[in-house]
């Protein structure tokens, strides 16, 4: 007996020794950068000298040159957007009167226009690297990170510089996290302090695991231990099981387009960086980008390697007189391969299935050629240019593609719209969240954002739309039918809540709607959804045969699905398994809604259990 006590204990022992460790490796989730963040950021061109007019034309040309559509959404400012000194009379951060005439929180309204998000720059000590008075936030991280919010940024490059003696880092840098979780706005945190440290991937969403990169290839010897291209590789690749959803290794920015290296080279630091799960946020002029660099940054399939959902950091499988093999793994079970050249000369660099786990024959897409390559047994060798690398994306079996969406059933309007279970978005920012009321609901919404509901059934007329929100600031919801441009029924002027986590009911009054329409709901301001719901004519009037027999409502429920002439246990079947179905997408059908309820749920399952108990006796 006492053997089995021991026993017990020694596995209490493991599993609370198990939990320990995942508590102290697992990183922050404040619930973004679910994948590495993508955008700009404005220090490699314009360094200290940046403006307002400049930074309105990086926002328009990241929307005409497909960079937004690409997936880059982050316009950040770098350092050196305050006044001098950076602190109003009430110790208040401010933008420079003269290059930001129209201030932070207007460039934010613009930016948020372009369906973009704004980013700015501080820093943990005294001064920010340039050397601004008092613009750090060393003792004003609470008072900071609400002015952020206030104006809109979204994300925070928190850098290292002018530290006051005696200040910790890893303190400076929470202290900052925990303002910013209570801020009211959701905004990535980057803490830019170099090189890695253990803490990094519990305070914040990304950290620079290097120095400053350079627009070279080899960076080696630079006397203030800046890295090039293939030195930020070396280092970011000591880090990979630090990396994960919401937390990511930070190799710096991309240098691509700014000259300094060859396109090869280029290639190879995007390849790298998405094949690392890095951050991408390019730093070139791109109001003047040649096609060549274009092609390197607006590669979806490459950028789909970066952006996978899994969040896995590839690793290098094998090394040998300079050319080299790296594997990422993929959500859909596929695996990306990267075929990496350090030498001065092209070479051939096999890949064997063995290096990277998988067995038999495999079916090889060139993701830089975009183009499939075939079939092939044990291995696969390509010709790599010097400095170049060519990614590979390498499949086993039938790849997990996502299953065609099939039309909507319809829903009443007149039930309570769960906002989660939308059919489309236009923003890949936008989360699912969990709400107070222990359900779920829609958060992350921005200006620009929209929620797309399909096949909602009006009846014979709603007036009036009542919704549950959250909001710290004030936001409309534009109510459209259709399509994003389609007609206006009414708007619904979101009054503030106080923070994201207190939910108040709110309604407007709408046009009178009939029939069976796609719901958008048009975002203008920031704003977390839990459900909404139409009033007026409860009565739906579907010409969906397939949906609804008969579409006529004054039928009543008879519970004979299969339409023989009895209810029996066929037609319970039915009921279940379209139960199942239709409820788990909590769609409405009135045929299943045998006790007129408004809603579906097991009660209708046994109304017609008992009709059919009836029927038998």
């Amino acid at each position: 007996m006492k053997k089995s006590y021991l026993l017990i204990i020694l596995i209490l022992v493991g599993i609370i020794a198990t939990l320990l460790v995942n508590i102290n490796v697992r990183a922050w989730d404040n619930g973004i950068a679910k994948t590495p963040p993508m955008g700009w950021n404005s220090w490699n061109i314009f360094h200290e000298n940046i403006n307002e007019t400049q930074i309105k034309q990086i926002a328009d040309t990241m929307v005409s040159s497909g960079m937004k559509d690409a997936g880059y959404i982050y316009l950040n400012l770098d350092d050196n957007w305050m006044a001098n000194p950076a602190r109003d009379s009430n110790g208040n951060l401010i933008s420079d009167p003269t290059r930001f005439p129209s201030g932070i929180k207007a460039l934010a309204d613009y930016v948020h226009g372009k369906g973009l998000k704004l980013g700015i720059y501080g820093d943990r000590g005294a001064k920010t690297c340039a050397g601004v008075a008092q613009s750090g936030s060393k003792g004003y991280e609470d008072r900071d990170a609400k002015t952020f919010a206030s104006w809109g940024i979204d994300y925070l490059k928190y850098d290292n510089c002018n530290i006051p003696n005696g200040s910790d880092m890893k303190t400076d840098y929470q202290k900052m996290q925990t303002a910013l979780a209570n801020c009211g706005r959701p905004i990535v945190f980057s803490i830019c302090a170099w090189e890695y440290q253990s803490w990094m991937p519990s305070t914040g969403n990304l950290w620079r695991t290097t120095r400053d990169i350079l627009d070279q290839w080899d960076g080696t010897g630079n006397a203030y231990g800046f890295v090039g291209i293939i030195n930020s590789i070396d280092q970011n690749s000591k880090y990979t099981s630090s990396a994960g959803p919401g937390a990511w290794n930070d190799p710096d920015m991309l240098e691509i387009g700014n000259t300094g290296c060859t396109v090869e080279e280029y290639r190879t630091q995007m390849s790298m960086w998405c094949m690392m799960a890095s951050p991408l946020l390019s730093g070139n002029d791109i109001r003047k980008m040649s096609q060549s660099i274009k092609d390197i940054l607006l590669n979806k399939e490459v950028i789909a390697i970066d952006q996978d959902s899994l969040g896995k950091q590839g690793y290098r499988v094998k090394s040998s007189n300079g050319n080299e093999v790296w594997v990422k793994p993929l959500a859909d079970g596929t695996k990306a391969v990267a075929l990496l050249n350090r030498n001065s000369s092209t070479q051939s660099i096999t890949v064997n299935w063995s290096d990277i786990g998988i067995t038999g024959s495999a079916s090889v897409r060139d993701l830089w050629a975009k183009a499939d390559k075939g079939s092939f047994n044990g291995s696969y060798t390509a010709s790599v240019a010097s400095h170049g690398t060519v990614v590979l994306k390498i499949s086993t079996g039938p790849v997990n593609t996502p299953v065609p969406t099939p039309t909507p059933a319809e829903i009443s309007a007149f039930t309570k719209l769960e906002a989660e279970n939308y059919n489309d978005i236009n923003s890949s920012t936008i989360q699912i969240v969990d709400t107070v009321n222990g359900g779920k609901g829609v958060g992350y919404i921005e200006n620009g954002n929209y929620l797309v509901y399909k096949r909602i059934n009006f009846g014979n007329g709603s007036t009036s739309l009542k919704a549950l929100v959250a909001d710290s600031l004030t936001a409309n919801i534009d109510i459209r039918l259709n399509s994003p441009t389609g007609t206006l029924i009414g708007t619904l002027k979101v009054a503030t809540t106080g923070d994201w986590n207190t939910y108040t009911e709110q309604t407007c009054d709408i046009s009178k709607v009939t029939g069976v329409n796609d719901v958008y709901l048009m975002f203008s301001g920031a704003v977390n959804l839990d459900w909404f719901t139409f009033a007026g004519s409860n009565t739906p009037t579907s010409t969906n045969t397939s949906t609804y027999t008969p579409t006529n409502t004054s039928v009543a429920f008879t519970g004979d699905f299969n339409g023989d002439g009895v209810v029996n246990m066929a037609d319970i079947i039915i009921m279940a398994g379209s139960f199942n179905s239709v409820l788990g997408d909590n769609k409405y059908n009135l045929l299943y809604d045998a006790n007129k309820d408004g809603v579906i749920n097991m009660s209708d399952v046994m109304v017609l259990a008992l009709k059919f108990n009836t029927f038998v006796n």
